[in-house]
């Protein structure tokens, strides 16, 4: 196992130098993206196609494969160093879909589908670890007082959505017309689309 240190895109809002490129894991073939998401998901996509299985952290290992290419890139960070944030839009985004959801008396959505929901996501490339933000664990600490602490087989499987940043062991249980996920691009396996 090699000690050396791995560094991560800190940015992924960010056009790198030379576009959205990466050598893709398990293939090293060189995959082209229109954006980071992009680029992991036709990542994903090349690893399938090749009859291989991608790892589960797939975006983590895109990240690492462009700051390879890039040594010395300013948004290329030691990956221990780098944390996701949450931006403002995101804590709107949460506010609003809050009250929409309560709108509604905070109905959820029946086990099975929550179950099958918990399924696509433990093997989404695309989630990420996070401390959460105060909304995340504000609405995680309300979910069981709410929904009778409903839980999933997959949830010890279950991170942050990189795409949305919610926390999926809760977001699972909420409709997706209460999740405050409007106008973002979520990958062609996901049921938040």
């Amino acid at each position: 196992m090699s000690n050396e240190l791995k560094f991560c895109l800190s940015r992924k809002d960010y056009i790198p130098p030379g576009g959205f490129k990466c050598k893709c894991p398990t293939t090293e073939d060189i995959i082209s993206g229109a954006d980071f998401l992009d680029l992991v998901e036709k990542c994903n996509k090349h690893i399938v196609e090749k009859g291989n299985v991608p790892p589960p952290n797939l975006a983590a290992e895109v990240s690492s494969s462009i700051c390879e290419r890039l040594p010395g890139y300013t948004h290329c960070k030691p990956c221990d160093r780098v944390k996701q944030t949450i931006g403002f839009m995101s804590i709107v985004r949460w506010v609003k879909a809050m009250y929409e959801f309560s709108k509604d008396g905070f109905q959820l959505v029946e086990q099975e589908e929550a179950d099958r929901r918990a399924s696509i996501c433990a093997k989404c490339p695309f989630q990420i670890e996070t401390a959460g933000c105060w909304g995340c664990k504000g609405i995680a600490g309300l979910v069981p007082l709410i929904a009778g602490a409903k839980t999933t087989p997959y949830d010890p499987q279950l991170k942050a959505c990189g795409v949305c940043g919610c926390y999926n062991a809760v977001a699972v249980h909420l409709p997706t017309n209460k999740q405050g996920s409007e106008g973002l691009t979520f990958p062609e396996w996901c049921w938040k689309k």
